[in-house]
């Protein structure tokens, strides 16, 4: 089965895929084009198209495709 999975830990944030989940720009995808410090990011690209945002790491989502297991129901 394959779907969308969200992770909260990685650091490697450059060129990956992100969905905003809170403030001006909230449902908004786009993408990591460079790295401000350890809690700031810009990102642009998808729904932004050229425009440039910078965001807070707590701010945005990053979005990656894998297959997701899910677990048999047993009841």
């Amino acid at each position: 089965m394959a779907g969308v999975c969200f992770t909260y830990n990685s650091r490697q944030f450059l060129g990956q895929t992100v969905f905003v989940k809170r403030g001006a720009h909230q449902g908004k995808m786009g993408q990591v084009i460079r790295e401000l410090d350890d809690e700031r990011y810009q990102v642009s690209l998808g729904d932004f198209g050229q425009e440039t945002v910078v965001f807070d790491r707590s701010d945005f989502l990053v979005h990656r495709y894998r297959k997701i297991k899910v677990p048999v129901s047993r009841t």
